[in-house]
């Protein structure tokens, strides 16, 4: 009987050497599942998407290309449109919101090449404190905000138009808005239909050459300057403010100029386009150029004449 005691108690000390070694079942937090500190990004995508923005406050849009986060709950357009209502990246002193605080996206939907984006009433119940747009209306930048959203979609190539819809808390459900709502003063008791990209407003190659010169012949050097790259192909850099006016003030005048064609260069950062124009030399002499190359870079993701290719052919031609 001793013996049989004596055996039972062996055991049992053994089984608890083994627990204490590690080598019996685990209890408490032991069983718990191990964190993995990345376990947010099984639930989210990311997107590269190129976001329009109001560029220094013109009714002019330039995109910056940015990494969105895409919950897998929901489709990438509408995290696009959220970036878009939260405006650009704070190092990018260039763009200017366009949305303001209160909007908020309700939701997406599409049926065939359209998607249907419906923000909520703020949009169209309340206004920004102070107007985005430094020579704009409250319309413009309502309108400018809605082109935002409609050139952004439609450049990601899924969409052709993009409709946009309100959530009216009284009618219980999303809905159309009139044109005026929208901002825009033709025809503004009609409902704003689908729209298509509006490329008059993007700061492409020809469309910066195009602003460019209008500062030019207006002589508005400071918001010449403002499409002028910092820094050109070879290395050099655009002069200060002061002096770029000066160089300006002592070249030709600009009478008429047209715009033709343009390539891009095949990483995209360089392209040139094809300019017709008229100038009245310093000495008097009118002169007409056609088919002159004009060189723009892209610098942060936004299209500027470099200054090298402006002295050439508008300050020493002649």
């Amino acid at each position: 009987m001793l013996k049989k005691l004596a055996a039972v108690v062996l055991a049992a000390a053994l089984l608890f050497m083994a627990g204490c070694m590690g080598g019996g079942p685990k209890t408490g937090s032991a069983n718990l599942p191990d964190i993995n500190p990345n376990a947010g990004a099984a639930n989210k995508a990311t997107a590269r998407v190129a976001l329009y923005f109001s560029y220094n406050r013109e009714e002019l849009l330039a995109a910056e290309t940015a990494t969105v986060n895409v919950p897998v709950s929901e489709p990438l357009e509408a995290a696009v449109v959220r970036a878009l209502i939260s405006g650009p990246s704070v190092n990018r002193t260039e763009l200017y919101r366009l949305f303001w605080d209160g909007v908020e996206l309700v939701g997406v939907d599409s049926n065939a090449d359209i998607l249907f984006v419906t923000l909520s009433e703020e949009f169209v119940s309340t206004a920004p404190e102070k107007v985005a747009l430094e020579e704009g209306t409250v319309e413009d930048q309502k309108r400018l905000a809605i082109c935002s959203v409609v050139n952004t979609i439609v450049e990601m190539g899924t969409y052709s138009r993009v409709q946009i819809y309100i959530d009216r808390q009284d009618a219980g459900a999303a809905q159309r808005i009139t044109r005026r709502e929208a901002g825009w003063q033709d025809n503004g008791d009609d409902r704003l239909d689908p729209l298509g990209r509006m490329s008059e407003l993007i700061l492409t190659p020809q469309n910066t050459l195009i602003e460019a010169l209008e500062s030019f012949e207006k002589k508005n050097w400071g918001r010449l300057y403002n499409f002028i790259a910092y820094t050109n192909p070879d290395g050099t850099v655009k002069p200060d403010t002061e002096t770029f006016a000066e160089v300006l003030d002592k070249g030709n005048v600009l009478e008429s100029f047209s715009v033709t064609d343009s390539s891009v260069s095949s990483d995209g950062q360089e392209a040139t386009v094809m300019l017709n124009y008229s100038i009245k030399t310093r000495e008097g002499e009118t002169l007409s150029r056609p088919n002159i190359p004009v060189k723009l870079v892209r610098e942060e993701d936004i299209w500027k004449l470099t200054y090298t290719s402006l002295v050439k052919v508008l300050v020493n031609a002649g």
